[in-house]
C-alpha cells in the first residue's frame, strides 16, 4: 500500500516547509530548498488539483539539481498525468541511467498508457528477476499496476507474490490497496483487521479501515477506527481529526461534531474549514448567532475569491432569510455570485429572496435566468423554484412544478414527496393521501418537520391526516 502522503503534508514540518517556499515565490525571503523537499512541495500541489504550480516546483527543482532523478522522473509522469505521454517519452528518453528502478517502472506506466499492456508485463517481469522475485519489489509492482488502473493484472502478481509469501505484512498491504481501489470493500476490510492483528497500533491501518468504513457510510464503525487514531496519537492527527467531525456531522451528532472541528482549528488555526463547519454545526442546532460569530471569523482569514467564501456567504444569506431579513440575504447571496456567477442554486436563491420581498418578475427573471442556463440540472432547478414557491405561499404553482418531478430519476423520491405532500395537503388534492404513504414510507422524519408535527414512529397516513385535522380544527 502507498504511503499516505496526505498525513505528510498535514504534518508541522511539512507546513514549515510549504510556507518559506511560497514566502520565497513573494519575494519576501531567500531559502535553499533539496530536491526532495521541492518534489514534495510539487506532490502536494499535484494532490490539491493545482498542476501549474506543481510544474513550476518541479521546474526549480530542476534549476537547483539539474540531474536529479526524482524530479525527472515526477515531470515525465506529470506530463503523462496531463495527457502528453510524448512529452514524457522525451523526458524519460533524456534520463542517463535506464536501467535505474524507478526508470523502468516509469517506462512501464507509459507503456501501459500507450496500451502495450505486454510489453510492459515483459518490463516488470524483468524488474522482478533482477530484484530476485524480493517481497517488497512484488509490492511496488502490484501498487503501480493498480494505480495505473490495471487491476486483472494486479491481481494475478497478488496471487503469485501471496504463494511466494504467505502472510507478508507487506504484500498484504498492496493487496488491501488494490480491493479498495477495485471497491471489493469486504475482502479489503478482512486484510486490515489481518494487518491489525500483526501491528494493533498502526494508525495508518486504523485510517484505512475507519476510510472504508465511511465510504460505506458505516459512520459508528468508522468513528471506532478514526478515534483509535486520535487514542494513539493525541490531537496531532489531522485527518483522523477530521473523519471523525465528519462522521459525527453525518450522523446528527452535531455537538460531538462541533467538538472535534474545535480541536482542529485549535492545533491547525491557519485553516478556514474548521470555523465553517462550526458554523454549521450551529446552523444545524439551531443557534443562528454562534454560526454567524463563526462564519464572520472565517472570512477574516480566507482567501478572497475562493470557493470556501462563496458557501459562508450563501450560508449567511440563509439564515437572514430565516429571520425574515430577505433584502440582507440579497446582499450576502450577491457577494457568492461574484464569486460564483455560474451557479444556478444561488440564482435561484437570489430569486427566492427577491420573491419573500414581493419582487415578482424579478425573481421570475432569475428563475427562467436558472433554468436556461445549466440544462444538465434542469430538475434539481425546478425541485428549488418549487419549493419557493411552496415557502412563499403559491402552492397551486409549486404543485404544479414539483407534480412534473414525480417519477423523474434526477429528484429521489425521499427529498421530493414531503414538499409534494404539503402542496396537495394546502390544496386539497385528492392524490393526498397515496402521495402521504410513500413520504411516510420514504421519509417520515423529513415528512413530519415539513408538517411541523412530532414524529410517530410506524404511524399510518390515515392516522397522521387524523392529527392534521385537529391541529387544523384547534387552530
Amino acid at each position: 500500500m502507498k504511503d499516505n502522503f496526505a498525513q505528510y503534508f498535514d504534518r508541522p514540518e511539512f507546513q514549515q516547509l510549504l510556507t518559506r517556499y511560497e514566502e520565497m515565490l513573494k519575494g519576501d525571503r531567500t531559502y535553499y530548498f533539496e530536491a526532495t523537499e521541492l518534489t514534495d512541495i510539487a506532490e502536494y500541489y499535484a494532490m490539491q488539483g493545482d498542476s501549474k504550480q506543481a510544474e513550476a516546483a518541479l521546474d526549480y527543482a530542476l534549476r537547483l539539481h539539474p540531474d536529479n532523478l526524482d524530479a525527472l522522473i515526477f515531470k515525465a509522469r506529470a506530463r503523462l498525468i496531463n495527457g502528453r505521454p510524448q512529452e514524457a517519452q522525451r523526458i524519460l528518453d533524456s534520463i542517463a541511467d535506464q536501467g535505474d528502478r524507478e526508470v523502468m517502472f516509469l517506462r512501464a506506466e507509459l507503456l501501459m498508457a500507450s496500451q502495450q499492456q505486454h510489453h510492459a508485463e515483459a518490463l516488470l517481469r524483468t524488474l522482478i528477476e533482477e530484484e530476485n522475485y524480493e517481497a517488497d519489489t512484488y509490492a511496488d509492482i502490484i501498487d503501480l499496476l493498480v494505480d495505473n488502473g490495471q487491476t486483472d493484472m494486479a491481481n494475478l502478481w497478488i496471487e503469485e507474490a501471496t504463494q511466494r509469501y504467505p502472510g507478508h505484512q507487506t504484500l498484504t498491504e498492496s493487496a488491501a490497496y488494490s480491493y479498495v481501489q477495485q471497491e471489493q470493500f469486504d475482502e479489503a476490510i478482512e486484510l486490515y483487521n489481518q494487518l491489525l492483528d500483526i501491528d494493533p497500533y498502526s494508525t495508518l491501518y486504523w485510517e484505512e479501515l475507519g476510510k472504508i468504513h465511511f465510504r460505506r457510510e458505516e459512520y459508528d464503525k468508522a468513528i471506532e477506527a478514526f478515534e483509535f487514531v486520535i487514542a494513539i496519537n493525541g490531537d496531532e492527527c489531522y485527518y483522523a481529526l477530521y473523519a471523525a467531525a465528519n462522521c459525527y456531522f453525518n450522523i446528527g451528532n452535531y455537538e460531538r461534531a462541533e467538538e472535534y472541528y474545535h480541536t482542529i482549528h485549535e492545533h491547525y488555526p491557519e485553516t478556514v474549514d474548521p470555523l465553517f463547519h462550526m458554523g454549521m454545526c450551529r446552523v444545524n442546532r439551531g443557534d443562528d448567532d454562534t454560526a454567524l460569530d463563526y462564519f464572520t471569523q472565517a472570512l477574516c482569514t480566507i482567501p478572497e475569491g475562493s470557493e470556501e467564501q462563496a458557501q459562508i456567504y450563501s450560508q449567511m444569506s440563509l439564515i437572514f432569510s430565516r429571520r425574515g431579513q430577505h433584502a440582507k440575504a440579497v446582499t450576502y447571496t450577491d457577494e457568492a455570485l461574484k464569486i460564483c456567477p455560474d451557479n444556478t442554486e444561488l440564482i435561484i436563491m437570489k430569486g427566492h429572496e427577491l420573491l419573500c420581498q414581493g419582487r415578482y418578475e424579478e425573481s421570475t427573471e432569475l428563475f427562467l435566468e436558472a433554468l436556461e442556463r445549466d440544462e444538465a440540472s434542469v430538475e434539481r432547478s425546478l425541485f428549488l423554484i418549487g419549493v419557493s414557491m411552496l415557502e412563499n405561499g403559491h402552492c397551486e404553482m409549486s404543485h404544479y412544478i414539483l407534480r412534473l418531478l414525480k417519477g423523474n430519476p434526477a429528484i429521489e423520491p425521499e427529498i421530493l414527496y414531503p414538499y409534494l405532500c404539503f402542496c396537495e395537503w394546502t390544496i386539497r388534492e385528492e392524490n393526498f393521501r397515496n402521495t402521504l404513504t410513500e413520504a411516510l414510507s420514504l421519509c417520515p422524519q423529513k415528512t413530519y418537520e415539513i408538517f411541523s408535527l412530532p414524529p410517530a414512529q410506524g404511524e399510518s397516513a390515515e392516522r397522521m391526516i387524523e392529527r392534521l385535522q385537529q391541529l387544523t380544527t384547534s387552530n
